[in-house]
């Protein structure tokens, strides 16, 4: 399994950058691999998002070599070794000193700094997330990653028990992988180790969690993968009997559907994607708020929840004025889903309203009232939302003065 060869070279744009280069200037090419994902999608032609650093040095001087070169150095984790690098225009780069674990508890780990790349690698949890590019571009490989990746087999290092042992979060990780990079049949014994070890996820913290699941849930086609953690019992580990995973397949079915038919309103921005999947998911299992607090959502993800909790226990609008109104109440996401749950045919009118009707602003403000003499108060802000619930039965056609005009004096 271990071939200790390199058997390849990169040359992506983000290893020639001014700070990239500077950062190897200031540590010593012989003192330096990238490592990780951004080597990972390199070799896989995806875009590089994040790109991690390791490095001989002790994290003492990392940080006296970064700020004799000129660049900030901030201690982000010098226990583990690891020091963020930052430059004068604002990027970014975090790099750790090479390290092997010398105790683990399923969540933290004591690690001793090594001086030796592949035991470094052997402490790693997959055999493509322990692939290090030299600042030429040489790759190191030593437990045949680029193979795996090239056939999408999620593979740990070493036993699958005693990786997962060391972290519990391994068991999300590899399912996550599974979903973004994995290909055909997953690997049995990581797959069982998985199952096995699920009862350790209880020990994990939510924001662990919530990351890679939202990570997972972003993937093209997360389904056969959320299936496979169904079948293995991990969302039992986490007390949840109730998980659509079929009705999250027919949604994302209709929805490449509709963007097949050329209905380019049928999408859904990248960033509220994975939440949305979340909530279709497991909408029998929580209410909006529920799933929010269980996994420390952040406020505007919150608002998107309720938003879909409201819209889709609404019967989907049949008339232009009835949809417009829908938009204006629950905004553009929760209307877009809305109109993708229903299908083709019957949210068709929805989604044709979401991609040409400019949501309008209410126009009148608390200070239109006071200025046309009302006083400021409670009493106040119920006639702004009985004078806004008017202004959307007129289908927003009443100006600033009409509405006014209705208010009883």
């Amino acid at each position: 399994m271990m071939t200790g060869q390199t058997v390849s070279k990169i040359n992506p744009d983000w290893l020639r950058t001014a700070f990239t280069q500077k950062l190897v200037s200031a540590l010593g090419a012989e003192a330096i691999k990238f490592v990780g994902g951004a080597v990972r999608d390199t070799l896989l032609g995806r875009t590089v998002t994040d790109i991690d650093a390791a490095t001989i040095h002790k994290p003492e001087e990392t940080m006296r070599r970064l700020q004799k070169a000129g660049l900030k150095a901030i201690p982000t984790g010098l226990q583990h070794g690891t020091v963020t690098a930052v430059d004068g225009d604002g990027n970014t780069l975090e790099i750790t000193t090479l390290r092997l674990d010398v105790t683990t508890d399923g969540r933290h780990a004591e690690v001793a700094f090594t001086e030796s790349w592949l035991e470094d690698a052997k402490r790693r949890d997959f055999t493509f997330n322990a692939l290090y590019a030299s600042p030429d571009g040489t790759v190191f490989d030593p437990f045949g990653g680029q193979g795996d990746l090239k056939a999408g087999r999620v593979l740990f290092i070493g036993n699958a028990e005693d990786r997962i042992e060391e972290d519990a979060l391994r068991i999300m990780r590899f399912f996550r992988f599974l979903a973004l990079y994995g290909a055909g049949e997953p690997d049995q014994k990581g797959l069982q180790a998985c199952g096995d070890g699920r009862h350790m996820l209880r020990t994990l913290s939510v924001e662990r969690i919530r990351a890679e699941l939202l990570k997972l849930l972003g993937a093209e086609t997360p389904v056969p993968t959320l299936t496979l953690m169904q079948e293995q019992g991990i969302w039992g580990a986490f007390g949840i009997e109730a998980v659509d995973i079929e009705g999250l397949g027919r949604f994302l079915c209709s929805e490449a559907q509709m963007r097949e038919g050329q209905k380019r309103e049928a999408q859904i921005a990248q960033g509220q994607a994975p939440i949305v999947r979340l909530y279709i998911l497991l909408q029998k299992a929580f209410s909006a708020k529920a799933l929010a607090d269980w996994l420390k959502l952040s406020r505007k993800e919150s608002v998107l929840l309720k938003s879909l909790e409201k819209v889709l226990a609404l019967p989907v609008p049949s008339s232009a004025t009835a949809c417009r109104a829908l938009l204006y109440k629950h905004g553009v996401a929760a209307a877009t889903v809305a109109a993708i749950q229903a299908g083709a045919k019957e949210g068709a009118l929805l989604l044709k309203t979401v991609g040409n009707w400019q949501v309008p602003s209410f126009p009148l403000q608390g200070r239109d009232m006071l200025a046309a003499g009302f006083a400021a108060g409670p009493e106040m802000g119920q006639m702004l939302k009985a004078v806004e619930a008017t202004w959307i039965e007129s289908d927003f056609s009443l100006s600033k003065d009409q509405l006014l005009a209705t208010i009883d004096r």
